[in-house]
């Protein structure tokens, strides 16, 4: 009996194993495209850092960043400075 009940466990592990490698046969996803800066705006520091993030910078809070643009929305577009 306890040869059975070896085997059975034997085989339910190995039989869930080979289930879960062929589970969800989903596609990989899209691969990542490049993209390249379209628009660069002059931003105030600290309207896309925290304090912290400042403060580990060096970096005042009035200070003008290049950053780059990607804009995503309507708003996005209508509101560069952000």
């Amino acid at each position: 009996m306890k040869r059975f009940a070896i085997a059975l466990t034997a085989l339910s592990l190995a039989s869930g194993a080979a289930s879960a490698a062929t589970f969800g046969n989903e596609r990989p996803g899209e691969p990542a495209q490049p993209t390249t800066a379209v628009e660069t705006v002059d931003v105030r520091a600290g309207s896309v850092m925290t304090a912290s993030e400042l403060r580990r910078a060096g970096l005042d809070a009035d200070a003008k960043l290049t950053v780059t643009n990607f804009p995503s929305s309507e708003w996005a577009l209508a509101h560069p400075e952000r």
